[in-house]
């Protein structure tokens, strides 16, 4: 057994480690008495592993980032995130250098805001190996980490640097190509023939001869690597390749050099899947983290409970440039003609090629490689996947009024395939869950899938949520729900994610819920996997340090599908106890929607023109009259006047007047970074403008904002109004019910009920409609004359409440007493302490 290993703590082991070869190097370097190493200092919120400070000035000379795998090496966000905590420290900086090591292998990088990406500021010689946990005793490997740190540190004195330009020039060379697909193809078989074959020269694979024999022929390139299979990559037509590529010989030598260092090809397929994908993103091609990858592959790995055969598949059928999968080949052990995989991008394909054949680099031959589809997944016949056992995805997340032209497909082969309307065909259904029920129907019964998917779609009580569930529990055959902080995680994705693992067309009795509080990738894979095998209780309970896990019955799950399944949250638990105990079991109490009340959303915006009907108050011209309104959730008092801007009221205005105005704004408007829409004309506008004058809302109506984040608040209307979709919007018969409701709304105890009946939408609090009416309200008939004159007293100057820190006000205080009598003071600082907790939770991710 190694001495350490990749299950190591990277804290409790590779830390202490790391340190003493650091310190060895100050000696070596006599620099001991000039600079010191600091373990876990921080720039802003963000902890660095290690620096190495001057100490007369301070200033730090390099930061240090030790990580546990050669994988983690060459992970593109570590890198950005080491290279994240340099630029923060610009002001302390004595010379912006930066290492990513595990200790065995190591990337050495120096920050220039010139060279605003991660891999323009590599530096040579690129990748080192500093040796091998496995082939030395502790002493030998000591020698050799301080030895290289030793050669970094005095290069970082003597400012001794030269960029490495490999990944720079390749990055430069296929982005100003993308857009032409003949020369992309032709430019990247030819560059990657020779990254190909520096990798093979790394591993003594002499299959390749060398590329100047070809004396740039590009058929015989392709034709000399398609013996070797990465057929995708090298099959070579005339229609699609050019015959010449002119690449400059020293681009191509940089490429054999670096594939001896790179062998893996994970760095040069994360530039590529960037270049390829850029502008892609709004269709849903947004890579896996590899640390999230591998908590997926395990979970489906334990979930199936057997070893697979030898012609058993695992599969990816939206596989991107290949992390999912990747991760999935060491977890089980793969062969190569165990993979499938399918992305419907053509540009992926030679990075799919490329990073799957190198993880078989030794082995890879025409005969025995991964199969490749390029197709849209409703192309896919079904008996492909009768050898699948295993499907990990992570699948296009596309909102549902941006894909209306994906889903018909999907929806007709759901049908096809399973002879029934597919559950999801409701309302303005994502393209993710569209996916994930076609491929279910596509793999045989019984298939284990670990999916990522949006975690709002457990919480939310909308039309397409509810399908979801349904559909998450009657054919994906819900098993797993592992939740996880944001934190470093899809970071070009604004949705919040969990991971759900599932046996198609099977369910049990019960759901195991997972819930981590740390972050993914401080994880510790191998303790997290042997947890695995745990009991789960009914009720959360510590599986490892920062994971709770708990098991929840199926059919309980089925009975909440309407209004969500907010018990899988963790967090959320004793919240939702009390809420349920002192609210919604009270006699004292009812939901929204049995009052009667009329609840709708604002109007003002909807069908476009806002900034024609929403006018600033200073800027407007004088002749105009404008009426008061709401369009955001930024004014600052309880009670409205005139509102936060004023509202273009075609009743009180000329039409000329009118058509003039919107002649200057469409002239003046700056569109830029807004989605594109079709142009409407002054005529179209004034419609809409003439339109919505007649959906002004009454005097004593109640605001209450859909998405919240700092600040808990509702407002009272003292006039009549209009109000913009961020709003909805409930009119109570009375001034009396009006000041009730809205100072309620405005209480410690309505905005936890908010938090508990809300969907968290990337930190943000999200309620709709029906969300609202499912919120809980006093009978107002206990409120006697003297508590509203005290509650009309406690809102003329009312403070909204700081989510986050909230603090008990007179208003509080006074609902409290009403509705608990003797036990306020007790429910009052118990609900403002479960609100602080989990809005600081939420508002963290």
């Amino acid at each position: 057994m190694n001495w350490i290993s990749y299950g190591d703590s990277e804290v409790n082991v590779f830390h202490p480690i790391c340190e003493e070869a650091l310190n060895r190097a100050l000696d070596k370097l006599n620099l001991s008495n000039s600079y010191r190493v600091l373990h876990h200092q921080y720039t802003g919120s963000l902890e660095m592993d290690f620096v190495i400070q001057n100490t007369n000035t301070g200033k730090y000379l390099c930061v240090i980032e030790v990580k546990r795998t050669p994988q983690d090496v060459h992970s593109a966000r570590y890198q950005y995130q080491a290279m994240s905590y340099v630029q923060m420290n610009a002001a302390v900086n004595e010379k912006p250098f930066y290492i990513l090591t595990n200790l065995e292998y190591a990337f050495f990088f120096r920050y220039d805001p010139d060279r605003p990406r991660v891999f323009q500021q590599m530096l040579e010689p690129g990748l080192t190996h500093i040796s091998d946990f496995a082939n030395n005793n502790k002493s030998a490997f000591m020698d050799s980490l301080a030895d290289y740190f030793t050669s970094r540190l005095s290069e970082c004195i003597q400012n001794n640097y030269k960029y490495l330009m490999t990944l720079s020039q390749f990055a430069e060379h296929m982005e100003a190509i993308k857009n032409d697909s003949k020369k992309w193809k032709t430019h990247l078989a030819v560059m990657l023939y020779e990254y190909i074959r520096g990798s093979f020269t790394a591993i003594k694979r002499n299959d390749l001869h060398d590329i100047r024999l070809f004396h740039d022929d590009v058929m015989q390139i392709c034709s000399e690597a398609i013996k070797v299979n990465f057929r995708d990559i090298f099959s070579y037509s005339d229609k699609e390749f050019e015959q010449k590529s002119g690449i400059a010989n020293n681009i191509l030598s940089d490429l054999f050099k670096f594939g001896e260092q790179n062998i893996s090809g994970d760095s040069i397929a994360g530039i590529l899947h960037q270049i390829a994908s850029s502008g892609q993103e709004h269709e849903g091609e947004v890579p896996t983290d590899l640390e999230l990858g591998m908590i997926i592959s395990e979970l489906a790995k334990h979930e199936l409970d057997r070893d697979l055969a030898d012609t058993d598949l695992v599969c990816d059928p939206a596989a991107g440039s290949g992390n999912l999968v990747t991760t999935a080949i060491s977890r089980f052990n793969l062969t190569p003609k165990q993979i499938l995989v399918n992305d419907v991008n053509p540009k992926l394909l030679e990075l799919l090629s490329l990073r799957l054949g190198l993880n078989y680099a030794t082995i890879i031959s025409k005969d025995n490689s991964v199969k490749i589809l390029n197709e849209n997944i409703s192309n896919l016949e079904k008996h492909l996947f009768n050898n699948v056992k295993v499907v990990v995805l992570n699948p296009p997340f596309v909102a549902g009024i941006q894909c209306v032209d994906k889903k018909p497909p999907l929806y007709g082969r759901i049908h096809e395939l399973s002879g029934a309307r597919a559950i999801t065909k409701v309302g303005q259904m994502p393209l993710e869950a569209v996916f994930l029920e076609l491929v279910v129907n596509l793999v045989p019964k019984g298939t284990v899938i670990a999916c990522v998917f949006p975690k709002a779609h457990l919480n939310s009580r909308g039309q397409e949520a509810i399908a979801i569930r349904k559909m998450l529990i009657h054919e994906f055959g819900l098993r797993v729900v592992f939740t996880y902080p944001e934190n470093d995680i899809f970071n070009n994705v604004t949705v919040s994610t969990c991971t759900l693992v599932g046996v198609t067309h099977k369910n049990d009795k019960t759901v195991k819920v997972i819930s981590s509080y740390s972050e993914v990738p401080d994880l510790d894979i191998e303790d997290f996997t042997q947890s695995l095998d745990n009991d789960f209780s009914d009720d959360f309970a510590p599986l490892i340090p920062g994971v709770v896990s708990r098991k929840v019955s199926t059919f309980e799950l089925i009975q909440n599908i309407n209004d969500g399944w907010r018990e899988l949250n963790s967090e959320m638990i004793e919240a939702i106890d009390f809420v349920k105990m002192n609210f919604k079991e009270s006699p004292k109490f009812s939901t929204l929607e049995t009052l009667g009340y009329d609840l709708k959303r604002g109007t003002a915006g909807n069908n476009g023109g806002s900034d024609v009907l929403f006018v600033d108050y200073e800027h407007k011209p004088s002749e105009l009259s404008l009426s008061p309104s709401m369009r955001n959730a930024k004014y600052s008092n309880f009670q409205i006047d005139n509102g936060d801007s004023g509202f273009l009221d075609a009743r009180k205005n000329k039409k000329s007047d009118i058509i003039r105005f919107i002649s200057q704004r469409n002239s003046t408007t700056n569109d830029v970074g807004r989605q594109e829409k079709i142009a409407k004309s002054s005529e179209d506008i004034y419609k809409i403008v003439e339109n919505e004058s007649r959906q002004e809302f009454p005097k004593n109506s109640v605001l209450i904002p859909r998405a919240i984040r700092k600040e808990g608040k509702a407002y009272f209307a003292n006039r009549d109004l209009f109000v913009s979709t961020n709003f909805l919007v409930c009119t109570p018969s009375s001034y009396r019910e009006a000041i009730l409701l809205s100072s309620w709304m405005n209480t410690v105890f309505y905005q936890l009920i908010c938090e508990v009946s809300s969907t968290d939408q990337a930190g943000m609090r999200k309620m709709e409609v029906k969300d609202i009416r499912l919120t809980y309200v006093p009978d107002f008939s206990i409120v006697t004359d003297d508590d509203f004159k005290n509650i009309e007293e406690s809102v003329t100057d009312l403070s909204f409440i700081v989510l986050k820190s909230p603090e008990s006000r007179s208003l509080d205080e006074i609902w409290a007493k009403i509705i608990f009598g003797k036990d306020s003071d007790h429910k009052l600082s118990e609900a403002i302490r479960m609100l602080k907790f989990l809005a600081n939770r939420r508002d963290s991710q």
